[in-house]
């Protein structure tokens, strides 16, 4: 191994149970090749940036979400001092706080010490237990949004981000949003011109602020409210049609404002915006599909005024229709874009 300048940064990678292997792997080859790969490309002296170790929480083998085990250099109980600890995914919480007691008290000292301390994934579920993230907003994968709303009420959850900067505490969204927290730390830390190197090197995407693309919208109907659910019921039945929503809490025995109040509670969402949310999936799955153009699309999910859908889906998805069937759809979906 190439040794570390004596400027490098030393990073820890927190391997955890049952953590994604790529949350572990991906920081860490990005931040090791800083000041490497591209020096070697281009035939000037390497002068590395980051000394990465990987660390687990008893320094045994790390199982990974897919079987594989994971050697660390160490346990976290021989790093005494570090810059940088990355918290790979953590969705398996209880199991690993229960197993590891002394993790949450072991990142609260490094950072007191002056550590940066950044998540990837669901490793935000770890760092939101130290209680730093308190009164601030954090992000972690779109589908574990509720389970970390419900876990820590205290934080101001953000999950259309990317990632988020707190200026020592970062939090990424999924395994490819710990890509672009990586490369944005190089740039945080190393500046712009390295960052593009390494972007360029490692062939990875610059700029990616938002995962709303990302996002398949999960209707929960696990909340408890029996009118509600019957009221979704209805709405996913009528969808494409327009709904009257006052004969609609009149079929429950409610009034209106009692339909909005409870629906918006149990499911995060107004009647309406609950419709306008079943149209947009609808669309995107029609645009994944391919074969039809949006001004098709538009009528299909219910509506007549295009530029007004078009309008709604920007706002939901974060994308145009076109850029969204280029980015997820199949080669016939692609050729469809190409012809609005």
């Amino acid at each position: 191994m190439t040794p570390a300048a004596p400027q490098a940064m030393k990073v820890t990678i927190l391997g955890l149970y049952n953590s994604m292997a790529t949350t572990i792997f991906g920081p860490m080859d990005i931040l090791n090749q800083a000041g490497r790969l591209w020096n070697r490309l281009s035939k000037t002296p390497q002068t590395p940036f980051f000394q990465v170790a990987i660390a687990s929480p008893d320094g045994k083998p790390i199982q990974c979400l897919n079987k594989v085990r994971v050697q660390p250099h160490c346990g976290v109980s021989q790093v005494e001092k570090t810059d940088l600890i990355v918290i790979a995914s953590a969705s398996y919480i209880e199991e690993i706080l229960g197993a590891s007691p002394g993790l949450v008290p072991w990142l609260r000292r490094q950072y007191q010490g002056g550590a940066h301390l950044a998540s990837i994934c669901t490793g935000s579920f770890l760092l939101a237990e130290t209680g730093l993230l308190d009164g601030k907003s954090a992000t972690v994968h779109w589908g574990f949004a509720d389970t970390f709303n419900a876990r820590y009420p205290q934080v101001e959850l953000r999950p259309d981000k990317m990632f988020i900067d707190h200026g020592r505490l970062y939090c990424s969204a999924g395994v490819n949003a710990g890509l672009d927290l990586s490369l944005y730390l190089v740039e945080k830390f190393c500046g712009r011109e390295h960052a593009v190197h390494s972007a360029k090197t490692m062939i990875l995407d610059m700029g990616r602020e938002s995962q709303t693309p990302y996002l398949c919208y999960l209707f929960a109907k696990d909340h408890g409210d029996a009118a509600a659910l019957e009221a979704q019921n209805r709405i996913e039945e009528r969808y494409t049609r327009a709904i009257d929503f006052d004969g609609l809490a009149e079929e429950l025995g409610l009034s209106r404002r009692s339909l909005e109040r409870r629906f918006k509670r149990a499911a995060k969402l107004t009647p309406l915006g609950y419709q306008q949310q079943l149209r947009v999936e609808a669309a995107k799955r029609l645009l994944e599909a391919g074969g039809k153009t949006f001004s098709a699309i538009t009528y299909l999910v219910g509506y007549e005024d295009v530029p007004f859908f078009r309008k709604l889906f920007m706002r939901m998805t974060g994308l145009p229709p076109k850029e969204y069937q280029r980015r997820f759809g199949g080669y016939a979906a692609q050729g469809a874009a190409r012809s609005q």
